[in-house]
């Protein structure tokens, strides 16, 4: 069942549930929760458990001592002004919410990233390859979008977009 409601308490749920899996790694995770960031329409633990699963997967990604940082952010309206960082310029109206989940872990090579979404697609040793199948679909099913982006080296951000209105998600 989708509730209009903020989506900061579902992210910090979710990285509630992560809190002794990222003290056993020594890892940080740095929360980011952007004021006057709209309601959105989702389902709270349907949207948790895609979070769970990007926060579980950024922290595996990271090595000891490392951050994930995770961001809530207004989503501006398309052709709105927007500063080089990406956050919505003053005064920008939201579109929706934008949730980015970010590591400095090794990366995904680029071969990997065209199937990413695929289901059984996986780089880890034991690992099914639903959870960001399984992810990407309930973001689908909220209206919204899911992307990555990688550099080999450096990390991978996951963004998620959902909308202040769901028009049902058949994308």
């Amino acid at each position: 069942q989708l509730l209009v409601r903020p989506v900061d308490e579902t992210a910090q749920r979710a990285a509630q549930c992560l809190a002794a899996l990222y003290a056993e790694r020594g890892l940080a995770l740095e929360t980011e929760l952007a004021p006057r960031t709209p309601p959105v329409p989702h389902d709270p633990d349907q949207l948790e458990q895609v979070l769970i699963n990007l926060l579980k997967n950024a922290a595996e990604a990271s090595a000891a001592g490392g951050r994930v940082q995770l961001r809530v952010l207004p989503l501006p309206l398309p052709g709105a002004g927007r500063r080089r960082s990406g956050r919505a310029a003053a005064g920008a109206v939201p579109a929706g919410v934008q949730i980015q989940v970010e590591d400095h872990g090794s990366g995904i090579a680029a071969d990997t990233l065209k199937t990413l979404f695929e289901p059984f697609t996986t780089t880890k040793p034991g690992g099914s390859g639903l959870g960001l199948y399984i992810s990407h679909d309930i973001v689908k099913r909220h209206g919204g979008r899911l992307a990555v982006s990688s550099e080999p080296g450096r990390g991978t951000t996951f963004t998620v977009e959902l909308p202040l209105e769901n028009h049902g998600g058949t994308s």
